[in-house]
């Protein structure tokens, strides 16, 4: 009779508080630049006032839920562009749909220098930011203005990364200090075999800088990765081809 009474008591706590969760209201959309349309990745969007908020994923968009209902005002930032604040009535426990356009912004100093090279990092600036650990990203922008012989010599260029050289040119990574042989190579996220007959180290020489779209390394292990990563991964991101005629001078 006893453990009755208790199964009742607790189906009364489930019951009321899903109720209450019911009578809530909810927000999403996305957040994109007001000129291309390009969706902005890792852009903050939260309620001001409260502890509710969210950053949008890597399609641009957002979902911030269990809003006590009334009226709020919504801000939303973003590294480089001037933030955006709306007042919204969520006065009925529903899903609204509110999306956000943001402009680009420039900081007036004494010693300001402003760069086609920050502009072209922004994107890959954010994603830095919103990483789960230790990476660093080169966006296409930044790879089109280095004057580099392959991947590799580009990805000499970032922090804590060195190569091999072979030739006078280089071919293979070194991460943290630790041989080629501990490091993973990735196209896309999937593994490029190894090169080498004598360990698992990849000659990167054999790759164009010109045909990737950004560069990610990641210089921290973490338990999502395999055992061959133990000093690092560098993941190249391919360029798609955009539809009609194209040339460069």
């Amino acid at each position: 009779m006893n453990m009755l009474k208790t199964l009742s008591y607790f189906s009364v706590i489930l019951i009321t508080t899903t109720s209450a969760f019911g009578q809530n209201a909810s927000l999403k959309g996305t957040v994109s630049d007001s000129l291309n349309g390009n969706m902005l990745v890792g852009a903050n969007v939260y309620v001001v006032g409260t502890s509710l908020g969210a950053a949008t994923n890597d399609e641009g968009s957002f979902n911030i839920t269990n809003i006590t209902p009334g009226s709020y005002k919504i801000k939303v930032s973003y590294i480089g562009y001037k933030a955006n604040e709306i007042e919204l009535d969520l006065s009925e426990p529903k899903v609204y749909d509110q999306n956000f356009y943001l402009n680009y912004t420039a900081i007036e100093g004494r010693t300001v220098e402003v760069t086609a090279q920050a502009k072209g990092q922004m994107d890959a600036i954010n994603k830095q930011l919103k990483a789960k650990s230790i990476k660093n990203i080169v966006s296409s922008d930044r790879i089109q203005e280095l004057p580099d012989a392959n991947a590799a010599e580009t990805v000499a260029r970032i922090p804590g990364v060195s190569i091999r050289r072979e030739g006078g040119e280089g071919n293979k990574v070194v991460i943290r200090g630790l041989s080629p042989k501990y490091n993973k190579i990735t196209v896309d996220g999937t593994n490029i075999p190894s090169t080498d007959m004598d360990d698992r180290s990849t000659d990167l020489s054999m790759i164009s800088q010109y045909m990737l779209d950004g560069i990610e390394v990641t210089k921290a292990g973490t338990p999502d990765q395999e055992g061959d990563a133990l000093g690092g991964i560098v993941n190249f991101k391919l360029r798609k081809a955009n539809p009609g005629l194209h040339y460069n001078i």
